[in-house]
């Protein structure tokens, strides 16, 4: 493939598709962990929640989902800056959810597994983290810069790596016990960031990237967020509820789907598409 800052047309076009394809990959995930999830149901009954059908015929489909879903966020350029902090931090977050399951009565963790799940992620992440800080170096020796929300995203990813390696450290069984939430709460709550990046407001103001503003979808990127925040709303009124939490990953999960469908509309035009990658003046994506 030719080099991308020769401006072939041919090159962009695969860039795009490439793009593209990665946006559609990332609702097949959902779509292939929805059926796993239903046909699960069906066989066996309604679970506490999502995660809960890990203990299932579902759970090999839901690690592998949620894996690749990390993937794809890690790899996808938001369309500013501050919203690839967020898809960077949703990204790592999600594996973890998947290799360390929420404990359930009845099933004692395996403890060796969950280890090996947990230290051969935070290995891999360590070595892409310091790939890019290679890159990162690179880069300002030819005179780039980095901006705030670049820093915000390295300082961020190395804080969550370092809590992660340490609380694995110091204390193994707490980890097994209460990883998994933590690790759900910073997949979701970034996502909600992201929507809130995606609105007009939140790329002039939260951003700070008034060149990008746009208003295409502005209503119903905040008809989403009300939504989310009702369905947080609603969790802790009925938070006593057997399937309290089944209801309020799924709620969160519809509105993802529904965002990521949206945005993908709003970005189809390559003109858009091409506005996804940062500027050729700033640090490189953590997923670069």
């Amino acid at each position: 493939m030719t080099d991308p800052s020769t401006g072939s047309r041919d090159t962009v076009s695969v860039q795009v598709m490439t793009y593209r394809y990665l946006r559609f990959g990332l609702l097949a995930l959902l779509l292939a962990l929805t059926v796993s999830v239903g046909m699960a149901t069906v066989r066996d009954g309604w679970q506490r929640s999502i995660s809960s059908y890990y203990y299932t015929p579902a759970g090999p489909v839901f690690i592998a989902v949620l894996a690749s879903v990390g993937v794809c966020l890690v790899a996808l350029h938001g369309f500013t800056e501050a919203e690839n902090v967020c898809l960077d931090l949703a990204g790592i977050s999600a594996p973890m959810v998947a290799f360390v399951p929420h404990p359930e009565p009845g099933y004692p963790p395996n403890l060796p597994a969950i280890t090996n799940n947990a230290v051969t992620f935070l290995a891999v992440l360590a070595v892409g983290y310091l790939v890019v800080l290679v890159l990162v170096w690179r880069r300002l020796r030819r005179g780039g810069r980095l901006t705030a929300w670049s820093a915000v995203g390295l300082v961020s990813v190395a804080v969550a790596w370092l809590v992660g390696v340490v609380w694995l450290s110091v204390s193994r069984t707490t980890f097994v016990e209460h990883a998994h939430t933590l690790a759900a709460v910073f997949t979701f709550v970034p996502f909600v960031g992201v929507v809130v990046l995606n609105t007009d407001w939140g790329v002039r103001v939260v951003a700070g990237d008034a060149k990008r503003s746009r208003t295409r979808f502005d209503t119903a990127y905040w008809v989403l967020l009300a939504v989310m925040v009702g369905v947080g709303v609603a969790f802790g009124v009925v938070h006593a509820w057997k399937f309290s939490v089944l209801f309020v990953e799924t709620g969160m999960l519809v509105c993802f789907a529904a965002f990521w469908i949206l945005q993908t509309i709003d970005l189809w035009n390559p003109v858009r598409d091409a506005a996804t990658s940062v500027s050729a003046g700033s640090a490189p994506h953590v997923g670069s």
